[in-house]
């Protein structure tokens, strides 16, 4: 078996940090390693996740951030601080069931460099996440697919070194859209894949507000374009189709409370973009 590295970018995740390491140590392809980074949160991540370690089935490290620089900051941290030429991640709110690391490495033959499974989300009780599992998938259905446009970053194998050929995520999304960007780099020169059998749980569970900030951020491309009253009009207009979109769907299947929520996003998530442009103008000036 190739070896394999395994980092966890974390931001504040004392709560689903115990339960997402016991997945990890649970896997049954090996570890050579596994690396918590820490990036400047404010809770006990860190005192957690060293706690941990001492009992650890794979040796645990904890590389820590002075303080939060964003996900994609995080993930290149991972990066290169991973020993091995394969380099597996799972975000801090996600659970990898027992085969899931062995079902990417099986897809991960020669002229492959990426290869991403399948998240489910594991709360749905509440309207929020119930919203959130019908309308911010991170999944692309039951069948294998060779050459997706890309893949999530929350689960993930990569080879270290197309990672590295791509420039390593794009720091200025901060938090959103920097899987998407790297793969747009890569994905032409280096083959990548998606399998449902490589399957993780996803623990997040929202609010509300949680939600609608959460959404806004997902799908919000300008944070690495410079502001232009341009770019935000037209991110409007994403937002306009992709939430109305939605609410048809949510429409047809009789579900009027998703429905609902669904229309409240189109008002919440164009308001956020013209803050955004106008805030980012200011800081510009």
């Amino acid at each position: 078996m190739n070896p394999v590295s395994l980092y966890i970018p974390c931001y504040n995740a004392e709560p689903y940090l115990e339960r997402v390491l016991a997945a990890i140590m649970a896997q049954t392809h090996p570890l050579e390693e596994v690396l918590v980074i820490d990036d400047g949160s404010t809770d006990r991540t860190a005192a957690l996740a060293q706690s941990i370690a001492a009992g650890a089935r794979y040796p645990l490290r904890v590389v820590s951030h002075g303080k939060n620089l964003g996900l994609a900051c995080a993930r290149n941290t991972g990066v290169r601080e991973a020993a091995c030429p394969l380099v597996a991640c799972v975000d801090s709110d996600v659970a990898p069931e027992p085969g899931w690391l062995a079902a990417l490495a099986r897809e991960m033959t020669p002229e492959v460099s990426g290869v991403g499974g399948e998240l489910l989300e594991y709360y749905q009780q509440t309207l929020p996440d119930r919203w959130r599992a019908n309308h911010m998938l991170q999944r692309r259905g039951p069948e294998r697919i060779y050459r997706p446009p890309f893949i999530w970053g929350s689960n993930s194998l990569f080879r270290k070194e197309a990672l590295h050929a791509a420039g390593l995520y794009n720091t200025r999304c901060r938090t959103n859209a920097e899987d998407v960007k790297l793969c747009e780099i890569i994905r032409d020169t280096h083959v990548l894949v998606y399998t449902p059998r490589a399957k993780c749980l996803h623990l997040r569970r929202d609010t509300v507000r949680s939600l609608m900030r959460n959404y806004w951020k997902w799908y919000y491309y300008g944070c690495f374009e410079t502001p232009t009253f341009r770019g935000a009009w037209l991110s409007n207009r994403r937002h306009v189709k992709r939430t109305m979109d939605g609410f048809w769907q949510d429409v047809a299947r009789g579900d009027l409370p998703l429905a609902a929520l669904s229309l409240a996003m189109v008002p919440y998530a164009c308001a956020r973009d013209w803050m955004d442009l106008w805030k980012r103008r200011r800081e510009t000036c």
